[in-house]
C-alpha cells in the first residue's frame, strides 16, 4: 500500500478534465450509518473534476473542480428517493474514474491526461513498482 506521502508525489490532482457531453456517472453516498450506498445520475456537460487519491485497484477518487449546487441537489433528491431510511443521516458524495472510464468517457483534459491517471493508477496497485520499494 502506497503511503500519503509517495501519492502526494505523484501529483494525481494536477490531471484536471472536464466532461464535453452530459454524462451518466456512478457515485458513493455516503451516511453517518454504518452504510455507503451508490447511485448514478447524469452528470452535465462542461462539469470538471481531478482526481485525488487511490480508491481500488482500478479507480481513483476525485473531486469536483467549481461548485456545482443543482448537480447535488439532484444527487441528494435521488438520496431521499432511494434510501429512504437514511436521507437524514446523508453525510456527502464520492466521486470516482474508473481504468475503463478513462478511455471510455468524453473527457477534455485541461491539465494532464488520461494515459497520466492510468499511469498512475497502474503504478498504484504494482506490488514491485520502485516507488513503493
Amino acid at each position: 500500500m502506497a503511503t500519503n506521502e509517495q501519492i502526494e508525489s505523484m501529483k494525481i490532482d494536477e490531471n484536471v478534465f472536464e466532461l464535453t457531453e452530459d454524462t451518466e456517472s456512478e457515485y458513493l453516498v455516503h451516511f453517518a450509518a454504518p452504510f455507503t450506498g451508490s447511485d448514478v445520475c447524469m452528470v452535465p456537460k462542461g462539469t470538471v473534476f481531478a482526481p485525488h487519491g487511490p480508491m481500488r485497484d482500478d479507480a481513483l477518487y476525485m473531486h469536483l473542480i467549481g461548485r456545482n449546487d443543482e448537480l447535488f441537489n439532484k444527487m441528494e433528491d435521488l438520496v431521499k428517493v432511494n434510501y429512504p431510511n437514511l436521507f437524514t443521516r446523508q453525510q456527502g458524495f464520492s466521486f470516482f474514474i474508473t481504468e475503463e472510464q478513462l478511455r471510455t468517457l468524453p473527457l477534455k483534459f485541461r491539465s494532464g491526461s488520461a494515459e497520466r491517471v492510468l499511469e498512475i493508477i497502474y503504478k498504484l496497485r504494482s506490488p514491485v513498482y520502485p516507488i513503493f520499494s
